[in-house]
């Protein structure tokens, strides 16, 4: 038994888990256990994280067959002892206090879920990304509004409240499935640590930069549990503007896994097949009118950026050929640090 049992899918890797194990070694807390579950590597992954094994009696290795990161992280829940769990991605990098600090704020505030602060790194730009929201005292509604169930890796949650596995069939937003899940689920007490401790390095080889063949199902999956989840909010004053802003991050799931993919290159045949079928959606076209219009009638909700206003219009047109150039518009833009989104 350990209080933490952290888990790190490894799948062609060597080039960056050697850096990543080193810097959970050099934590500050030590009562853990490392889990790499080398996902069927065939570049040699597999074997560096046997090398790293043997000089650490705290790392275990699990070898299995490619089925995927959901599935990696499923066998290493299953093999995990610690009271607490930690996601962390193999590329990733954490600061020498990460665990210490969201172990104390966790046991301290005998809470189920703790989050940190982090940073992107992505194009030799590194991006700090803070809580924005104070707290309005609605816990659900907070916790939605500062994006806290998207994002997996900066966490530490309570392993005997985990009650649903992550969906081994998807690949797309099946971390922030798992973590929605697993708040609506508990219902936990959510702490935050406002300090800058994990960084999310951005690469052109990961999954968020290629379109899955299943992302816009994935995206979908992610909504349905925000819907539920939206429902836990009791106060009107709160509900309308937490579902608008689960829209927003739809929108942007869209917009990151789907619409920026499928304008890179020519629009191929197979790639507006998969535009037709968005644009066609009725559920899809509901939320961005829902999206673009609700702003303006509520004090609460954020305003829509110019860019996603101008994406959401062209999609609600079906104006396939413009949206696309718009989106390698603002992707070159971005490139130049100018955002629009």
């Amino acid at each position: 038994m350990c209080e933490i049992s952290i888990i790190i899918p490894v799948y062609n890797k060597k080039r960056y888990i050697t850096d990543t194990v080193k810097a959970v070694l050099n934590q500050t807390f030590f009562d853990y256990e490392l889990l790499l579950i080398d996902d069927g590597s065939t570049d040699g992954s597999g074997e560096i994280c046997d090398k790293l094994a043997r000089k650490d009696e705290r790392i275990n290795v699990v070898h299995t067959i490619n089925r995927g990161v959901g599935a990696a992280r499923n066998a290493g829940i299953k093999k995990a002892r610690g009271k607490y769990i930690s996601f962390i991605d193999a590329d990733d990098y954490i600061d020498k206090c990460f665990l210490e600090k969201l172990y104390k704020a966790i046991s301290e505030n005998d809470a189920g879920m703790v989050s940190c602060d982090y940073y992107e790194f992505k194009n030799n730009r590194k991006i700090i990304r803070k809580r924005k929201y104070s707290d309005t005292g609605n816990k659900t509604f907070d916790t939605l509004k500062n994006d806290t169930l998207c994002i997996l890796w900066n966490k530490l949650l309570v392993r005997e409240n985990i009650k649903h596995l992550f969906d081994e069939n998807s690949n797309t937003c099946e971390d922030s499935v798992f973590c929605a899940r697993y708040y609506y689920d508990n219902d936990p007490k959510v702490v935050y640590v406002d300090e800058v401790l994990y960084g999310y390095i951005i690469r052109d080889d990961g999954l968020t930069s290629r379109l899955q063949d299943n992302a816009y199902e994935g995206v979908n999956k992610y909504l349905a549990i925000n819907k539920r989840i939206v429902k836990m909010i009791d106060d009107e004053k709160y509900r309308l503007p937490a579902f608008h802003h689960i829209c927003r991050v739809y929108y942007y799931g869209i917009y990151l896994f789907v619409f920026e993919n499928l304008s890179k290159g020519s629009l191929l045949p197979n790639k507006i097949e998969i535009f037709n079928r968005i644009f066609n959606d009725k559920d899809f076209r509901k939320i961005m009118w829902f999206t673009l219009k609700y702003p303006y009638k509520n004090g609460l909700t954020e305003r829509t950026s110019l860019g996603e206003k101008s994406v959401m219009f062209l999609s609600l047109l079906k104006m396939k050929r413009t949206m696309c150039l718009l989106l390698k518009l603002l992707r070159l833009l971005e490139r130049n640090g100018i955002y629009l989104r």
